[in-house]
């Protein structure tokens, strides 16, 4: 059950939009576990609203003022609504792999 300033993020977050991007779900108490995306997932096909998601592998981070884009290997671009405890740090965390990985011209990511 979500509380009414959870249900208040979904929705702006439902109502904001990205012209170049078609949001396949969006995710709260979002955290990042071995590569992947995790939460609980809203408005995504084959899930139950609020069902626990383990996304495919993440190939890209996307940083939009308010919200952040995650891409997986799986074609979906997940939207975080909020994050777990530890959520934000795991992000930036991977990003900062990304970003090495780029310097170095590494195969290990698709960013």
């Amino acid at each position: 059950m979500l509380t009414r300033y959870q249900k208040l993020r979904l929705v702006d977050a439902l109502l904001e939009r990205y012209p170049d991007e078609v949001i396949t779900g969006y995710v709260m108490n979002a955290r990042i576990v071995s590569a992947c995306l995790v939460g609980a997932v809203y408005q995504t096909w084959g899930y139950a609203q609020g069902e626990r998601l383990m996304s495919g592998a993440i190939t890209q981070i996307i940083q939009y003022e308010r919200r952040w884009l995650i891409k997986t290997i799986d074609g979906d671009c997940l939207s975080i609504v909020s994050f777990a405890p530890g959520g934000r740090r795991s992000l930036l965390h991977l990003t900062a792999l990304f970003e090495t990985a780029a310097l170095a011209h590494s195969r290990w990511c698709l960013h």
